[in-house]
């Protein structure tokens, strides 16, 4: 599974993400994540099979919809943000993926 965390600058989410792998691993689950700025969604939606806002840019939303084809795209909770909880995330991307 692929998954893409966009946010601003794509450094905050970029440690968010080594705890999300983390918490895929201890699972048993192959996780390719990764983040990247907004201002480069275009060039990274296209590799990701789920698409995660952080909660500073949430208002892109519809935006991403319209270019990820029809992906899924979410929101992270802003607490689980905050706290860097890559475990709370990476249950979050199993509810959005059906448990995949």
């Amino acid at each position: 599974m692929n998954v893409l965390l966009l946010c601003s600058q794509g450094m905050s989410t970029g440690m968010l993400c080594d705890r999300i792998a983390a918490a895929a691993k201890e699972d048993g689950c192959e996780l390719n994540i990764w983040a990247a700025s907004e201002i480069k969604a275009r060039e990274h939606v296209g590799k990701a099979d789920l698409i995660l806002l952080g909660p500073q840019v949430r208002y892109l939303k519809s935006r991403i919809e319209a270019m990820s084809e029809g992906k899924p795209v979410a929101v992270i909770d802003m607490m689980a943000y905050g706290t860097m909880n890559g475990k709370q995330v990476y249950q979050d991307i199993k509810k959005l993926m059906g448990g995949k």
